[in-house]
């Protein structure tokens, strides 16, 4: 592969599996939405996790690909990307114990008497279901963004270097001496 090859390569593999997260991260925050589900469900913060993990997945380092760069995202997203990127780093990701990460006592007096009760809580974000509407806004921008890069890619490259013979062909992002498509592999099976 040339220079130019083996970029385009790891490009349309970030494209690709970029569209796939948010794709993901869309259909989680509609499943929220139209189940009705807030954070009284149980599963309902392991959902907010996977939506702020899978949304951050294209934009962080890879060693192979890189990462898609946040020149990408629309402007009118913005603040919600870098909001969605500093919650997913600092508080589902990457917890350490701070202002965006504490455990704190809730103290109450029960009833009319001096007694106190105290509840210990998490300060952690959840996503409400207004900020759900937006995080589906702005996959739905992204995935079209991630196709329109993709598809350009593949009008360029498949038709010259797509294999000949039927078959999987895992897109080579790590050796740029090899070609655009690996050696065949055997059915992937969902």
């Amino acid at each position: 592969m040339t220079v130019e090859e083996f970029s385009a390569a790891k490009s349309l593999w970030k494209f690709f599996y970029a569209q796939e997260c948010f794709r993901r991260v869309e259909s989680t925050c509609a499943l929220i939405l139209q189940n009705g589900l807030n954070e009284n469900h149980p599963a309902y913060y392991p959902f907010i996790v996977s939506i702020y993990a899978l949304y951050g997945k294209p934009f962080k380092q890879s060693d192979l690909v890189g990462a898609i760069p946040k020149k990408m995202v629309p402007a009118e997203f913005r603040r919600l990307h870098d909001v969605m990127i500093e919650h997913r780093d600092e508080v589902y990701m990457h917890t350490q114990p701070g202002h965006k990460s504490e455990v704190r006592v809730r103290v109450s007096y029960i009833g009319t008497s001096k007694r106190r009760n105290g509840e210990l809580m998490s300060t952690e974000f959840y996503a409400r279901p207004l900020k759900l509407l937006k995080i589906i806004g702005l996959c739905q921008a992204m995935q079209t963004i991630m196709e329109q890069s993709r598809v350009e890619l593949q009008n360029r490259y498949f038709p010259t270097h797509l294999p000949k013979e039927e078959g999987e062909y895992p897109l080579n992002v790590s050796d740029a001496a090899g070609p655009f498509f690996l050696p065949k592999k055997p059915p992937f099976k969902p």
